[in-house]
C-alpha cells in the first residue's frame, strides 16, 4: 500500500501530536530525499557521511530539513581508517574480504581497496547531543559491516527515543571482522525491538554458466525493526508511542499500529488528555475507513469466490503468478545478483 496515502486526513491528528521526528541515517551516499520525508513535514535528517566528495555533493543538493555531518560512526570516538573501494559505496572502516567476494559474479573488483584514508570516527551517543539532538527516533544504517559497532555507541538513544531501525545486515562476512546478521539481531531483541521485515539479496557463483537459472547465495539484506510497545511502557512519554504509532503505519505495518493505537486508548500508558483521546479516537476511524477503502479488491475475489468462481479464481491467480515468476524473477536470477 502507498505511503502517501495515509498523509492526510487519516493520520494527521496523530501526526499533531508529534512535534518532531528525528531521522538518522549512517552512510548517507546518495540520499537527498526521503519518503518519510515527504509524508510528515515534522521530520528532521541528519546524515553522515566520511567521504569528502560525497558529502560535499549531498550538501549541495541537500533539501530543507536536512543536514549532513562529514564523519564516520562507530562504537566511540577516535581516529581510524577508513578503506576506500574501487566502488565508493563499498567503503569501510573494516577491510573487505575480497577473496570471499571474488567468488561472486563480474563485480569482485567492487571491493578493491584503492586507497586508506585516515577519518574521524564518532558515537551516536556523543555526537548528537553536541549538535542539540536529544532524541532520535529512526536510525537507517548502511556501513558495510559496521552497524553493530554503530548501534553499541548509540545504545542511550536505543533505550530511550528510537521507535525503529533499518539496518543493513550481512549473513556471510564480506568485510573482515564484521558482525553478522544473528549478532544484530541478539542486540537489538535485547534492547526491546522486534524485527518486522528482511529483504533478501543473493549472488551467483562467478564461474557459473551464464543465463542458467539458480539460487545463489543469501549474502545481504536490510532488516527493520520496530520497538515493542511493551518495553515503553514504563519509561518513556506517551510521545514515543505516539511516534510508533506514526511510523509502523507509514511504513506499512498496519495492524502493529492499529494495536498501538489501541494499546492508547485502554490506557496502557496511562490517561489521555482530552485533545489526545479526540485526536486518537479520530485516527482509529479514518485509519479503518482508508484501510477499507484500499482493501475493495479483496471484496471482489470474496465474492467472486461466493458465486462458486472460486476455482477459476486460484487458476488465474496462479497463472499470473507464474507468468510474473517467468517474466520478472527468471530473468533476475540470471543477473550476478538479485533482491527476492
Amino acid at each position: 500500500m502507498p505511503l502517501l496515502n495515509f498523509r492526510s486526513p487519516t493520520l494527521t491528528a496523530l501526526s499533531d501530536l508529534v512535534p518532531e521526528i528525528t531521522y538518522v541515517m549512517c552512510g548517507a551516499r546518495g540520499e537527498t530525499g526521503s519518503r518519510l520525508m515527504r509524508a510528515l513535514p515534522q521530520l528532521k535528517f541528519i546524515g553522515f557521511e566520511p567521504d569528502r566528495e560525497e558529502y560535499e555533493r549531498l550538501t549541495r543538493a541537500t533539501a530543507p530539513g536536512f543536514r549532513y555531518l562529514n564523519v564516520a560512526v562507530g562504537a566511540r570516538d577516535e581516529r581510524c581508517v577508513l578503506y576506500v573501494t574501487r566502488s565508493p559505496e563499498c567503503s569501510s572502516l573494516l577491510p573487505p574480504n575480497q577473496k570471499f567476494f571474488s567468488r561472486f559474479g563480474q563485480q569482485g573488483s567492487d571491493l578493491e581497496v584503492v586507497k586508506e584514508e585516515p577519518t574521524d570516527v564518532v558515537a551516536l551517543d556523543t555526537c548528537l547531543p553536541k549538535i542539540g539532538v536529544q532524541g532520535v527516533h529512526f536510525l537507517d544504517l548502511d556501513t558495510q559491516g559496521t552497524e553493530l559497532d554503530i548501534l553499541h555507541g548509540a545504545t542511550n538513544f536505543l533505550s530511550t527515543s528510537v521507535a525503529g531501525v533499518k539496518c543493513e545486515v550481512e549473513f556471510s562476512p564480506l568485510y573482515e571482522g564484521q558482525a553478522l546478521f544473528g549478532n544484530v539481531d541478539v542486540y537489538l531483541r535485547g534492547l526491546g525491538f522486534m524485527l518486522f521485515d528482511l529483504s533478501r539479496t543473493r549472488y551467483r557463483r562467478a564461474r557459473f554458466p551464464a543465463r542458467a537459472l539458480t539460487r545463489g547465495q543469501l549474502l545481504w539484506g536490510d532488516a527493520l525493526y520496530l520497538r515493542n510497545y511493551e518495553t515503553l511502557r514504563a519509561d518513556s512519554s506517551r510521545v514515543s508511542l505516539f511516534t510508533l504509532c506514526l511510523l509502523a503505519a507509514h511504513l506499512g505495518f498496519h495492524d502493529y499500529a492499529l494495536e498501538v493505537l489501541d494499546f492508547l486508548l485502554a490506557g496502557g500508558a496511562g490517561p489521555l488528555s482530552g485533545e489526545e483521546q479526540g485526536a486518537l479516537d479520530g485516527t482509529r476511524r479514518e485509519y479503518l475507513r482508508a484501510l477499507r477503502r484500499n482493501a475493495r479488491w479483496v471484496d471482489v475475489i470474496y465474492g467472486l469466490e461466493a458465486l462458486g468462481l472460486r476455482r477459476p479464481v486460484k487458476l488465474v491467480g496462479r497463472l499470473a503468478t507464474q507468468l510474473g515468476d517467468r517474466l520478472l524473477k527468471d530473468r533476475a536470477m540470471t543477473m550476478y545478483n538479485w533482491v527476492d
